[in-house]
């Protein structure tokens, strides 16, 4: 039905009018409560709205008032919106029957929100070729240009249209990965993925896909730097530990490929470079947290054979009542704890975050005193850089011990 004699309204991303060539929608300040009954007489365009149910919706305040007054004068100026557009039958989509307003269902209109619908139900049609399915994934996936009515005025009574549709895109999003993945076609999978971030920056799966996918067409240095903001989303934004499959895409990232190692070898000197040319800044060696798991199992199996003293320790932040303090705040004052920690530990040192309010160290320590003595230096550096920090500081040692023999034939090193 899509056709420029057709009113076509998009409800996904926010309101927009067009008719023709004309195009009008609720941003730049055009938004308000003309626009909410708008919306709202078509999202519930299957049924008749008594009077009140609109009162409740527009006027939620009102005291005394003539709310029936000013419903008839923003439907008039909604009449008005539509006559902007140079729609002939502007007057006859809100009718009013029997003590409420309805959308008039007789007259053609296309919808984006259900012609997504349908795109997403002919995806899922099992008789369609795989090609054919990741084609309809596209095409309904170019559809939604975001959540129903998102920042609109009416998004709170919209919200179980916005969930409904938001689980739809999440769903079409991960068939049409798997369908490129499976075809090994990584750089769409990768464009896929940034648009869908762009949508929705908190679904999980879109980002270990772009990762993925920016690792399998050799764009190490751009995988690294999303892995990075993936790992720091879940810790930073969220307070949560990212998900056990990061350690295997981490490494695998990591590995370096044919194409990457030195095709002649060399000598050691030449592999010390290779190995040794990328060192970080001074101070303790701050790192992901499989990288900091790899270098435990090794200083466990080292301990186990010398017996040299190592520590593993702890440093949390918590409110001054033990609470956990809010997520700004913390995310604020551990990248400085960060720095203290970097900056009063040695360059043999090892740390990492562990979750969004704790960082866990391997220090080398003779016994868990000096350990504890080493955490109070870096509190004590950090209370005289940030003395006005509400965050108390707790510690905790406890002396690194040897994996299980199961463990070390099938964990961290090989």
């Amino acid at each position: 039905m899509e056709s420029a004699s057709v009113l076509q309204i998009s409800l996904l991303g926010g309101c927009t009018l067009t008719y023709g060539e004309r195009r009008l929608d609720s941003a730049g300040g055009r938004g308000g409560k003309a626009w909410t009954l708008l919306e709202y007489l078509v999202t519930f365009r299957d049924r008749e709205i008594p009077l009140q149910e609109l009162f409740d919706l527009l006027y939620p305040e009102s005291r005394g008032a003539n709310p029936a007054g000013a419903l008839k004068t923003l439907v008039y100026r909604v009449r008005e919106l539509l006559e902007e557009l140079g729609l002939p039958e502007s007057r006859d989509r809100i009718l009013m029957t029997r003590g409420s307003y309805a959308w008039n269902t007789a007259l053609p209109l296309w919808l984006d929100a259900e012609e997504f619908e349908r795109s997403c139900q002919r995806a899922s049609s099992p008789w369609l070729l795989p090609e054919e399915r990741l084609e309809a994934c596209r095409s309904a996936a170019a559809l939604y240009r975001g959540d129903y009515l998102a920042g609109s005025a009416g998004a709170r009574w919209a919200a179980p249209a916005a969930a409904y549709y938001h689980t739809m895109y999440v769903h079409l999003v991960q068939s049409a990965l798997e369908l490129l993945a499976g075809r090994e076609r990584w750089e769409e999978a990768a464009e896929l993925c940034v648009r869908a971030i762009g949508i929705d920056a908190y679904q999980e799966c879109f980002h270990f896909c772009l990762v993925r996918a920016l690792a399998r067409t050799g764009q190490t240095g751009q995988a690294l730097e999303r892995y990075r903001r993936m790992y720091s989303l879940f810790y930073t934004e969220l307070g949560a530990a990212p998900p056990p499959e990061l350690a295997a895409l981490y490494r695998e990232i990591c590995r370096p490929r044919v194409g990457e190692l030195p095709r002649d070898g060399g000598d050691l000197a030449d592999i010390s470079r290779f190995l040794l040319e990328e060192e970080g800044p001074g101070g303790a060696f701050l790192c992901e947290l499989e990288v900091f798991r790899a270098v435990c199992c090794l200083a466990a199996r080292s301990r186990s054979r010398d017996r040299r003293g190592i520590c593993l320790a702890l440093l949390e932040a918590a409110g001054a009542d033990g609470s956990p303090p809010p997520r700004k705040l913390l995310n604020s004052y551990m990248d400085k704890l960060a720095l203290c920690i970097r900056d009063t530990l040695r360059r043999g040192d090892v740390a990492c975050k562990y979750s969004a309010s704790q960082y866990v160290l391997l220090l080398p320590a003779v016994s868990g005193e000096a350990c504890a003595a080493v955490l109070d230096r870096i509190i004590a550096r950090f209370l005289d850089r940030h003395p006005r920090c509400p965050l108390v500081l707790r510690r905790s040692v406890r002396a690194l011990e040897a994996p299980p023999p199961d463990r070390r034939r099938s964990g961290c090193l090989s």
